[in-house]
């Protein structure tokens, strides 16, 4: 990175951290998105843009923790493990040369892939920006916090996000390891020393999820944060399809493999609707009080609680999350999106490009535009709920009893 780049990626760092300038940034990407998706809307054929805004890479499905509520090994690693994770060299010829492209990564735990550095300097020299990085944060080392401290003061790694489920007890728990949470804990600690030391502009957050598990005490995160000078929390609700959702959308997709679906699927989540507003309320009421940023998805508005909960329930809205991001697998497979893994490309044969408007994408994506909305997006993160909830008419026709018994898919 140039100097005079360095110098404007830290003097906007600094801007975008006051809350009017994140008030007004946010305005402007909405309308920048709005106009660039809406060419897309207004086609209807499926065919994107040369390239997608962003890649998110699964670099790796291996993981050190055994988590007793993570589908990851199971759902995403459908390919089995007879495929390796793709080479440097493979990953070069692959992905494009595109000064800006946005590239997050995920797993997995992706510092368990041993050459995850030398995947990061690749991307960088091809010109990419990594927006996030997503790590249970145990195996952070010394070394590696000081590298990835590097990457982000010449401006390529922006933010960092850890998983934490809840306070010391009920997280170690969730990762089935006593000491977890000190081993978490301990390498945001050496990522906040190492960027602090460099003067990198390094954004560290916390992610947690809405579950039965960790609920009662979801507010209780931002004590976490403030202990360990966290300056963001990150929400996820509870992600999950039922399983007549699951059936639904394998017709619309012209499928008859449940593997496809990669969520949790249930007939009950076993979460209370009012208590997730209770909860959420209080973290977010906690944060503002301890000038600790809070964001969620998807954006579940406090009206739309009722029937995110609700198993039986129809949410509106829309995804175009296809249209913008490519999701790529630790071999190099390219999926149509993180829930629906219909195979769409192959890295390890084909570039990103030849794959990103190749025919099976773009039929998959005609029918998204065609349905809208397939049943299974609707608890998403990626999906863009509308702000106000299907009327009750519609809701009960939704519910009519149907002559076709359902497919219970594990």
């Amino acid at each position: 990175m140039t100097p005079l780049r360095k110098l404007r990626e830290t003097v906007l760092a600094r801007v975008r951290a006051l809350p009017l300038a994140q008030h007004l940034w946010a305005r402007v990407r909405k309308r920048r998105y709005e106009a660039h998706v809406a060419r897309f809307l207004q086609d209807g054929s499926g065919r994107a843009d040369r390239l997608p805004s962003g890649v998110v890479y699964e670099a790796t499905m291996r993981c050190n923790l055994h988590c007793d509520f993570c589908y990851v090994g199971d759902l995403l690693n459908i390919e089995g493990q007879w495929r390796d994770e793709l080479a440097i060299d493979a990953l070069r010829t692959a992905f494009p040369e595109r000064e800006g492209l946005q590239v997050n990564l995920t797993g997995g735990e992706i510092f368990m892939r041993k050459d995850i550095l030398s995947v990061l300097a690749l991307f960088e020299d091809k010109g990419y920006d990594c927006g996030c990085l997503t790590t249970n944060g145990t195996i952070i080392t010394e070394a590696r916090a000081e590298a990835l401290a590097e990457l982000a003061l010449r401006g390529f790694l922006k933010h960092i996000s850890v998983s934490i489920d809840g306070p010391r007890d009920l997280h170690d728990v969730a990762r089935g390891q006593k000491g977890t949470f000190d081993k978490t804990t301990a390498g945001i600690r050496r990522l906040r020393e190492a960027a602090g030391r460099k003067g990198a502009p390094l954004r560290i957050s916390i992610n947690t999820t809405v579950a039965k598990e960790s609920l009662e005490t979801l507010d209780q995160m931002v004590d976490v944060a403030s202990e360990l000078g966290i300056e963001a929390i990150g929400l996820n609700h509870l992600m999950y399809s039922t399983p007549e959702e699951v059936k639904e959308t394998l017709a619309l997709i012209g499928s008859d493999d449940p593997g496809v679906i990669a969520t949790y699927v249930t007939a009950n989540p076993m979460v209370r609707p009012s208590t997730v507003r209770e909860k959420v309320a209080s973290l977010r009421e906690k944060c503002r009080a301890k000038g600790i940023r809070f964001d969620f998805r998807p954006k579940v508005l406090t009206q739309l609680m009722d029937d995110y909960y609700d198993p039986g329930a129809k949410l509106a809205g829309r995804c175009l999350y296809p249209f913008n991001w490519a999701r790529v697998s630790f071999s190099g497979k390219v999926y149509f999106c993180p829930f629906i893994r219909v195979e769409v490309g192959d890295l390890a044969t084909q570039t990103l490009e030849q794959v990103w408007n190749g025919e099976k994408y773009v039929a998959m994506r005609k029918r998204l535009l065609d349905a809208k909305l397939f049943p299974v997006c609707r608890r998403c993160c990626k999906v863009e709920l509308s702000p106000e909830p299907l009327p009750r008419e519609v809701q009960e026709r939704a519910r009519a009893p149907r002559a076709i018994p359902l497919t219970v898919v594990r």
